[in-house]
């Protein structure tokens, strides 16, 4: 099971990640590097999905979303 984490998306935004766009996803927790995010454009139900596969394809038990 991979956890998706969106504490740092809602502190940014005040709001919970939803509708349509083109998500940042990290591997783990560490969102400081831009060239290891993992992006997916479309609905965020869709996407966190993908990021989820990619997760467990590397071999990570969670992912945050970016802000």
């Amino acid at each position: 099971m991979v956890s998706v984490y969106t504490m740092e998306f809602e502190r940014a935004h005040g709001k919970k990640p939803r509708g349509f766009g083109h998500w940042a996803f990290w591997m783990g927790r560490d969102t400081r590097d831009i060239d290891k995010a993992h992006w997916f454009t479309g609905l965020y139900s869709e996407a966190a999905k993908q990021a989820k596969a990619k997760a467990r394809e590397l071999g990570h038990a969670e992912v945050t979303v970016g802000s």
